[in-house]
């Protein structure tokens, strides 16, 4: 089991401050809206540069996003202390997939990421303990569960808006697209001891998020748990009908299959 480490009320509010500037700083990515200061600079200068072409603005950018990613692994590094010091912390476990891609010429920037969190009092029961790493590590079959649903939405986002005349979905081009762009690790678990007022909803409870970002073509949309659950059910009653109307057989099986085929096995089997 993790070191239990009794420390005062003082220190305690001292750590829950300090998670707090981070967040003010560079945002939750699981929280939709609540882009840190840093981000919403970021993405302003970038903007900036796009439209006028100026250097210094490219120049501000690429300085924000490595204050920013210097303060992400100082945060995770600050996580693991804290999650020593609380007796009975609330913890995040967190699966997600990210696709980045940045390029000068011309101006243009794609981002995509969906995840699939929750939030518990028992990480034990998502993850075990490794005590030379002094650090959880998420269990193989929880892994497994978490991915399947990502790539479930994946192909969820990908039917609702490139279904075929013939009924069928343009999904192969689209998932090539995005295997070219994966940001690793991938996909990025992360588990991490959290105050009770980062808890949002009910406690092991399925919550989902997904965002896109294209500079110059489309502005960026986050859906949270409520949309993303949606898209589900509405790939559900497509599946229906499909089964109905007897282009898809077995439609567990299909189903299945999506949540078990990997991004690049996927691109594989069609190729070949």
């Amino acid at each position: 089991m993790q070191p239990r480490i009794k420390v005062s009320r003082t220190e305690y509010m001292k750590e829950v401050r300090k998670f707090k500037e981070y967040k003010r700083l560079i945002g939750r990515p699981v929280v939709p809206g609540k882009v840190g200061v840093l981000w919403s600079r970021w993405g302003s200068a970038l903007s900036r540069w796009y439209w006028t072409r100026d250097p210094k603005y490219l120049e501000e950018a690429r300085r924000l996003r490595s204050e920013i990613t210097r303060l992400k692994k100082e945060e995770r590094e600050a996580r693991v202390i804290f999650s020593k010091k609380i007796v009975h912390p609330y913890w995040r476990i967190d699966v997600a997939y990210q696709f980045e891609e940045e390029t000068a010429k011309p101006p243009y920037r794609f981002y995509l990421e969906v995840r699939k969190y929750v939030y518990t009092l028992h990480p034990e029961k998502y993850a075990v303990w490794n005590e030379r790493a002094m650090e959880y590590e998420i269990k193989p079959d929880v892994l497994r569960e978490f991915e399947g649903e990502l790539r479930l939405i994946l192909f969820a986002t990908s039917k609702l808006s490139r279904v075929k005349k013939d009924g069928t979905i343009a999904h192969l081009s689209w998932v090539e697209a995005l295997i070219e762009r994966k940001v690793y690790p991938f996909p990025n678990v992360e588990i991490a001891a959290v105050d009770e007022s980062e808890v949002e909803g009910k406690l092991d409870e399925q919550n989902y998020y997904f965002r896109v970002d294209e500079t110059g073509a489309v502005p960026k949309a986050e859906y949270g748990t409520r949309e993303v659950k949606e898209w589900i059910r509405s790939l559900y009653e497509w599946i229906s009908r499909m089964h109905r109307a007897g282009r898809i057989k077995y439609p567990e099986a299909f189903i299945n299959a999506i949540k078990r085929t990997s991004l690049d096995d996927y691109v594989k089997r069609f190729i070949e």
